[in-house]
């Protein structure tokens, strides 16, 4: 198994319960500030989005991250502004795949996509401040840590500081060509 035996699969609703089960995992719990969800809620975000990045009036795309036809995790892409040229990324992998460069090259999969985009000029994530992991994700990328939002996450009833990360396309780029 490498990494390049993943897929970004458009993401269905029969896929929910496999994300909900990852948000569920205790690493996601202590590492990603995410908010309550039910199974509806996480089934009307799936609904809302769509991988069609030629959709003139989506701002919301999501992937299904498949490994040996399993879903393992999933990379987003939301808040899109084609007047700003921006776009926010995140991603989460089941536990049981950490460490594997798995998701670095999943998410590196969607920002080849995203910069096919000729308006798009910039590509922001953020992190929980202890969260290395994610960190080591974004550095490989190439994405530079652009600030710090203190106490900005509440995660686990604890107030955790937020990192801010963005990616140029000329960043991107040259990171390609080099």
């Amino acid at each position: 198994m490498t990494t390049s035996d993943i897929r970004l699969v458009r993401a269905l609703p029969e896929h929910v319960d496999v994300w909900m089960a990852m948000r569920d995992e205790p690493v996601s719990r202590t590492r990603m500030p995410l908010e309550p969800a039910t199974r509806e809620s996480l089934l009307k975000r799936l609904q809302e989005s769509t991988d069609d990045l030629s959709d003139p009036k989506a701002t919301s795309f999501r992937w299904m991250v498949e490994l040996e036809g399993r879903i393992i995790g999933t990379v987003a892409a939301r808040e899109l502004s084609r007047f700003q040229g921006r776009i926010e990324i995140g991603y989460m992998l089941s536990s049981a795949y950490h460490g594997r460069g798995l998701g670095t090259r999943a998410v590196s999969m969607v920002l080849e996509r995203l910069f096919q985009w000729p308006f798009l000029h910039r590509v922001w994530l953020t992190t929980a401040a202890d969260n290395l992991a994610s960190q080591a994700l974004a550095r490989k990328l190439g994405f530079t840590l652009e600030g710090v939002m203190r106490e900005h996450y509440l995660i686990e009833g604890q107030r955790k500081d937020q990192q801010v990360w963005g990616l140029l396309r000329s960043e991107w780029e040259g990171r390609r060509s080099a």
